[in-house]
C-alpha cells in the first residue's frame, strides 16, 4: 500500500513539475517577446530612434521585413534587417525646409517650381519599393506620387552637397528638395544589397513633435 502511494505521489509530482515548467516557459516566451529590442551595437542613436526601432519590432509594425529610420534632427539614417539588427548607419541630406507635413501636389511640380518653404522631407511611415523596383535604378522610392525617395548623393553646382553630407552640423544637411541623399557607397552597398529582394518599411521621424506622440507609441503597443 505504501509503495502504491509512493508511485501515485511520484506521478503527481511529475505532472505538477511538467505543468509548472510549461507555464514558466510560456511566461518566459511572452516576456522575451515583449522585450524584443533593436540591436545597435556601438552605433550612437538618439532616444527617438531607439524608441521607434524597439516599437517597430515589439508591435511587428515592420511586418517582418527590413526597415529604415531617418532621424531628421540628427540628419542620420539607420538601416536594419528584419530582426532589428543594425546593418549600417550613414549621414543624410534632407529637405531644406523645417516641417513634417508635405504640401499637396508638390510631387507634380518640377524642382525649379518647388518654393523653399515646401522643400520638406515629410515625417511618416512608408513602404519603400525594393526588389524589382530598385533593380539597377537610382532610387529607393518611398512615396512615388510625392516624388520622395532615398538615393545616392547628387552634387548640383553651388550646393556643396559632398561637403555638407560629411559635416558634423545637422543644419548643413538641409539642402535637398525633399529627397533623402546618402553616401554613394552606402546606397550602392548596404541599401541595394538588403533591398534587392525585399521592400522595406521607412520611418521618417518628426522634428516638430516627439516621435512617440507622432507614431502613437505607448508602453504597451
Amino acid at each position: 500500500m505504501q509503495n502504491t502511494k509512493r508511485y501515485i505521489c511520484s506521478g503527481l509530482l511529475i505532472v505538477v513539475a511538467f505543468i509548472s515548467s510549461f507555464a514558466f516557459s510560456s511566461v518566459s516566451c511572452s516576456a522575451a517577446e515583449e522585450e524584443r529590442k533593436a540591436f545597435f551595437g556601438t552605433e550612437q542613436a538618439s532616444l527617438d530612434v531607439r524608441i521607434v526601432a524597439d516599437w517597430s519590432l515589439r508591435s511587428r509594425n515592420n511586418q517582418g521585413i527590413p526597415f529604415v529610420i531617418l532621424d531628421k534632427k540628427q540628419a542620420k539614417l539607420f538601416l536594419f534587417n528584419s530582426q532589428g539588427r543594425l546593418l549600417g548607419a550613414a549621414p543624410a541630406l534632407l529637405g531644406a525646409a523645417i516641417g513634417d507635413k508635405d504640401f499637396e501636389g508638390v510631387g507634380n511640380k518640377t524642382l525649379a517650381h518647388i518654393p523653399p518653404e515646401q522643400r520638406i522631407t515629410p515625417a511618416g511611415r512608408y513602404v519603400g519599393w525594393g526588389g524589382k523596383y530598385l533593380g539597377k535604378g537610382k532610387y529607393f522610392w518611398i512615396d512615388y506620387k510625392a516624388g520622395l525617395a532615398i538615393h545616392a548623393v547628387v552634387n548640383p553646382p553651388g550646393q556643396r552637397r559632398l561637403e555638407r553630407i560629411v559635416s558634423p552640423d545637422p543644419a548643413e544637411h538641409r539642402i535637398s528638395w525633399g529627397c533623402i541623399n546618402v553616401p554613394k557607397k552606402f546606397f550602392n552597398g548596404n541599401m541595394r544589397r538588403i533591398f534587392a529582394a525585399s521592400n522595406g518599411i521607412v520611418y521618417i521621424l518628426p522634428e516638430t513633435q516627439p516621435a512617440s506622440e507622432f507614431f502613437g507609441i505607448t508602453a504597451v503597443n
